[in-house]
């Protein structure tokens, strides 16, 4: 068993072709791996597989999609001030199925998703144009369209532009500062409630960190212990390698569009590595 788990970044766009921009990059994506004879299937149903049934995973050509932070980008086409009109992520998926009837019947993107109201909002004005492109009214949508799912990217991301007070010794801007009980129930275990009310479906049992590295406390002890009354079955980190039988399954990798590879070729070395 080698899936590779792919990563995209909706917000991230600095020009209109693959290498620099998140939405190009998946279209032309999911035609290489049309191409290189791959399956694509929901995430949430490959982590339930994995902890019942490992064994059917193996000798498979099997991919999953996630795209992280949850913004509008991830749901709505959206004119972008500088680089215009963006497809969105779930569009791009309508778009394939579109232009291939019938290919990809498990045709699906995970998006792990800053949960906090107050701090997307806040984030939005800070990080982005302030044109309230992060919001949470589309998530039900999303889940329904079978295209997609919600899951959790924690509370605030622990974002270094937003301040909390009551946490005023806890680093920023990474997430391997969270190494208390306290620390990790405010980030995790109230996105994840908020989360179960909010949008109901079956990513909400998966947990990727923000930035990729985590804490030793976090996948040792915190999430063995409490993962079961937190809801949780699965985390995701950004080690880019493939997703094998012998991961955690507090840390299983994923590989990053912008890092792990820039273009549809790059991508193609990956898959066929995973073979």
């Amino acid at each position: 068993m080698r899936i590779p788990v792919l990563n995209y970044h909706a917000m991230y766009m600095s020009g209109n072709d693959v290498r620099n921009n998140d939405h190009k990059a998946l279209a032309a994506d999911l035609e290489a791996i049309e191409a290189e004879g791959f399956q694509i299937r929901p995430l949430p149903e490959l982590v339930d597989m994995w902890l019942a049934r490992p064994l059917d995973l193996e000798g498979r050509k099997l991919v999953a999609l996630t795209c992280d932070d949850g913004s509008d980008f991830d749901f709505h086409d959206i004119e972008h001030p500088d680089w215009g009109v963006q497809r969105s992520m779930l569009n791009v998926l309508r778009d394939f199925q579109a232009a291939h009837p019938g290919a990809q019947p498990g045709l699906f993107i995970t998006s792990f998703v800053v949960v906090s109201p107050e701090d997307r909002a806040e984030l939005d004005r800070l990080c982005m144009h302030g044109c309230g492109w992060w919001n949470d009214d589309w998530w039900g949508e999303a889940v329904a369209s079978g295209l997609m799912g919600i899951a959790s990217h924690s509370w605030d991301h622990n974002h270094e532009a937003l301040s909390n007070p009551r946490f005023p010794r806890i680093a920023r801007g990474m997430f391997t500062s969270i190494d208390t009980k306290e620390a990790a129930d405010y980030q995790i275990e109230q996105a994840s409630r908020y989360l179960r009310k909010r949008a109901p479906n079956p990513a909400t049992r998966l947990f990727a960190y923000p930035y990729g590295p985590h804490s030793n406390y976090l996948v040792n002890e915190y999430f063995p212990r409490h993962g079961n009354e937190l809801g949780i079955d699965a985390c995701f980190s950004d080690d880019g390698m493939p997703w094998t039988n012998g991961a955690s399954r507090w840390e299983i990798p994923r590989f990053g569009h912008g890092r792990d590879w820039h273009e549809p070729d790059e991508l193609v070395r990956i898959l066929k590595d995973a073979v």
